[in-house]
């Protein structure tokens, strides 16, 4: 292994020294990160990411931390389940050197219960609390690693990071060397550019899995049928079985199906993010150590959390895009590096072929490597939230704005200007109080209760309030608040894949108690709000380039290709790749666009239809479009921005507290940002509308669409 001979000797064995060689994206990490540049690094699952840029960092920072007892190297992850599992994968290793490991989350904190970790793992909120507390030892760090960097960027999350990480630099008080990593990333470089800005040297490195996709799509006509299905891919053998579901009430609803089967009802697990760390903590361990064993999960398990190898991924439903379908599917098989996806159309579903085709569409871009391309987002939301945070480091003292600007300006959207109207808004709301004659905010009452509450910490949906489920003093895990209002006591519940019986229901949560006897009334679910799963423009254009080719026979149930066979025969028969169907209905037309909500809302916006309905799929208007006049750059829509505005599903608290301006410029990005849109937009302008068979679409799409 000619990469480990630049290795510090004793990490190299620690890390490399059971293996013969090392694997690409580990041997390419190695020399970058000895010479001290920052990395963007991508490769699949289970590739060994972590190992690459640990290995060299440790090699650079690992004798003066052991010789000053410092901490060295700051690890980020995004989810206090991802902190864990990192903990006990690079455990071993660390310890072979000496190194000292700690954690610090919202269930643990290292720095306060031992001795100074020389490595600490940790989320970007408790990276805040540390901040905010001016944690000494942080002035130590040398290096950061962000982990699953995807699921910050374009995120309200990841520009707090974004910020955080400058106050770390000047806390340190000298330039940290970084690390971000991903598996689904599509330009790497976009990453620098929205955690560090542009002007930030890195060198990206990206290695795509090459593994062989194996996928099958089938509906599933009923509960028993899915019954059947995890039946016999169980029956006589070891077989363990990860089940991906979109939502925590469709993932207990598919736990009490498979319970039905006393053969299967002890090797059946539940994960979601609702269960407490503990149980969640201890599902991972049994699901690992079984040699059978199913488990159901929520996108909770998409993260690279380890639970040992899995035979087969079964996705309940389409997941929402390209990159989660890449993680929950590289979840399967590492041992002969092919992917077991067994895609399933739910019984529920009132567009089976709609829904067929956008598993046909995930698949094709995983198995071509394709994701979506989004340019860095210029948010604001966080920027408000950071504002407030550093003012709260200072006790609540005035600050000048241009000492807290210096903390934004790698970011070019959040200009002086720009972060001047922030501070104003919230001084109007009641978080800050300008000083009567200098440029300078301090805190108002609203601000000291931010951090009585706790709430100053972070960037996560307004709507996140939850109450705790327990059984006795135990800690189940936590549901949205809302549930108060309709689950009483004496009512059955399902939770964490069991049936319960609510003995109390207060203020602070709810107190289950096992059912002793076998209940004759059905248990109901927890309701957990929040917006359904819609197609992206990246998904909806490329399910109309399949439409346009001959799908595989081999992926799909016989039945669902007939279908969907017949379906895309008669559209192609009719319509080329360079028109639009339409359909005429009553009062107008239906032009079936395949460019996704937003898009279709913007193009009836521009087009003057003030009576319109638009989907993923379609735009039903009351007037012809003249689809040779549309505009074909999204910025030349600025004329009904105002109108395209709506407000996110689930906003953070600070960007409720944004001027109407910046709330409006934040919902843009999603239009300015895509690059399919852009491609979306010229196809449409490009195509002339055909009229197809009024009863074309029926099959495809539900009739109240």
């Amino acid at each position: 292994m000619s990469g480990t001979r630049q290795l510090d000797r004793s990490v190299a064995s620690a890390f490399y020294g059971q293996f013969t060689t090392l694997r690409p994206v580990q041997e390419a990490a190695i020399q970058p990160i000895l010479q001290g540049k920052n990395v963007v690094l991508s490769s699949g699952t289970g590739s060994g990411k972590t190992e690459a840029v640990l290995a060299p960092l440790l090699s650079l920072y690992r004798r003066e931390a052991l010789e000053t007892d410092s901490l060295a190297i700051l690890y980020i992850a995004p989810t206090k389940a991802l902190v864990n599992d990192l903990e006990k994968r690079i455990r071993l290793p660390l310890h072979k050197i000496n190194f000292k490991l700690g954690v610090r989350h919202g269930d643990r904190d290292d720095l306060v219960s031992g001795a100074t970790p020389n490595l600490l793992i940790t989320t970007p909120e408790s990276l805040e609390v540390l901040l905010l507390r001016k944690e000494k030892r942080l002035s130590g760090v040398k290096a950061v690693v962000i982990d699953e960097v995807h699921l910050l960027y374009n995120t309200q999350r990841g520009l707090h990071l974004s910020v955080l990480l400058k106050r770390l630099n000047r806390f340190a008080d000298r330039h940290l060397q970084w690390a971000a990593l991903s598996a689904t990333v599509s330009v790497l470089s976009n990453v620098r550019d929205f955690l560090f800005g542009p002007s930030e040297e890195a060198v990206f490195l990206q290695y795509p899995a090459q593994r062989t996709i194996d996928a099958h799509i089938r509906q599933i006509g009923d509960e028993e049928s899915f019954l059947r299905l995890v039946r016999r891919l169980v029956e006589g053998k070891n077989v363990k079985l990860l089940v991906f579901a979109n939502s925590r009430r469709v993932c207990e609803r598919l736990v009490g199906v498979l319970a039905r089967d006393k053969a299967l009802e002890n090797i059946i697990f539940a994960h979601y993010s609702s269960l407490s760390p503990e149980l969640r903590v201890e599902t991972e361990k049994k699901f690992a150590s079984s040699r059978s064993a199913i488990c159901v999960s929520t996108s909770t398990l998409e993260l690279g959390i380890d639970i040992g190898d899995i035979d087969a991924v079964i996705l309940w439903g389409a997941p929402a895009g390209a990159e989660s379908f890449l993680q929950r599917i590289g979840r399967g098989n590492r041992r002969q590096n092919k992917t077991n996806a067994i895609s399933l159309i739910p019984d529920d579903s009132e567009t089976p072929l709609c829904d067929a085709l956008r598993f046909l569409a995930l698949i094709d871009s995983a198995k071509n490597g394709e994701l979506p391309v989004l340019d860095p987002y210029d948010l604001y939301g966080a920027a408000g939230q950071q504002c407030l945070s550093m003012i709260a480091a200072e006790n609540g003292r005035y600050m000048r704005i241009a000492d807290l600007y210096t903390f934004f300006d790698h970011k070019g959207h959040l200009s002086r200007p720009t972060i001047e109207e922030i501070l104003a808004e919230l001084a109007n709301n009641g978080y800050l109080q300008r000083h009567g004659f200098k440029n300078q905010y301090g805190a108002d009452q609203k601000l000291y209760e931010l951090i009585d509450y706790r709430m100053i910490y972070g960037n996560f949906g307004a709507n996140s309030s939850t109450v705790d489920v327990s059984q006795e003093s135990k800690k189940l895990g936590t549901v949205p608040s809302i549930n108060l209002l309709r689950v009483k006591p004496g009512m059955h519940v399902r939770f964490a894949g069991k049936s319960w019986l609510v003995r109390k229901a207060t203020a602070e949560g709810f107190i289950l108690e096992t059912i002793k006897a076998r209940s004759r009334g059905e248990a109901v679910d927890f309701i957990y709000p929040g917006g359904g799963i819609g197609f992206d423009a990246f998904l909806c254009n490329r399910m109309w380039k399949i439409l346009h080719s001959e799908p595989i026979k081999r992926l799909m149930a016989e039945e669902l290709y007939r279908d969907l066979h017949a379906f895309m025969t008669r559209l192609v028969g009719r319509c080329g790749p360079e028109q639009i169907p339409y359909v005429e209905v009553e009062r107008g037309y239906r032009y079936f666009t395949f460019g996704g909500y937003l898009l279709n809302k913007a193009l009836a916006l521009i087009t003057n239809q003030w009576e319109f309905k638009a989907d993923d799929i379609s735009l039903r208007c009351a007037s012809p479009i003249q689809w040779g006049s549309i505009p074909s750059e999204p910025r030349d829509y600025e004329s009904v921005f105002h109108s395209l505005f709506e407000m996110s599903d689930n906003p953070s608290l600070y960007q409720t507290l944004l001027p109407s301006t910046l709330q409006l410029q934040e919902y843009l990005q999603n239009w300015l940002k895509d690059k399919t849109i852009i491609e979306v937009l010229q196809r449409l302008r490009q195509s002339e509308a055909v009229k197809v068979d009024p009863d074309l679409f029926d099959s495809f799409i539900a009739a109240d669409a």
